[in-house]
């Protein structure tokens, strides 16, 4: 290899360590993200309760419309979900959670914090709803 194809290979190594310590454009570090303060303020471990990814997507949609988290699409919130109940909690989606008497995704050992400050009533129907 001549000295020019060398100083190539390195100066794409160093572009490709800077792109993978970046997130992607448009997206915030995942420290900084709405799902991942979602979980940090308004979930909580509990072994005995489970929760569908439609069922948290409307739980944090219900508090965006409350103006306590910035808004964010619905295909980005499930899918940095995952990734994030994995580092708050450590879970892993399930594809087995009963609901209706069909199995929905989820995850099971979570449950809203009781004093996560959502309304009453919303917080009474998320609990009916995952079963806690």
């Amino acid at each position: 290899m001549t000295k020019t194809e060398i100083a190539t290979i390195s100066r794409a190594i160093t572009i490709l360590r800077s792109l993978v310590d970046k997130p992607p454009e448009g997206r915030p570090p995942a420290q900084h993200s709405p799902v991942t303060r979602f979980a940090q303020e308004y979930l909580a471990p509990d072994p005995d309760a489970d929760f569908g990814c439609e069922e948290l997507w409307k739980f944090f949609h219900e508090i965006v419309q409350a103006g306590q988290l910035p808004p964010m699409r619905r295909v980005i919130f499930l899918r940095e979900l995952p990734e994030v109940m994995e580092a708050a909690f450590n879970l892993r989606k399930c594809h087995n959670i009963e609901r209706s008497g069909r199995r929905v995704r989820g995850f099971r050992g979570i449950t809203i914090k009781p004093s996560a400050g959502q309304p009453p009533a919303v917080e009474a129907e998320i609990r009916k709803a995952g079963g806690a």
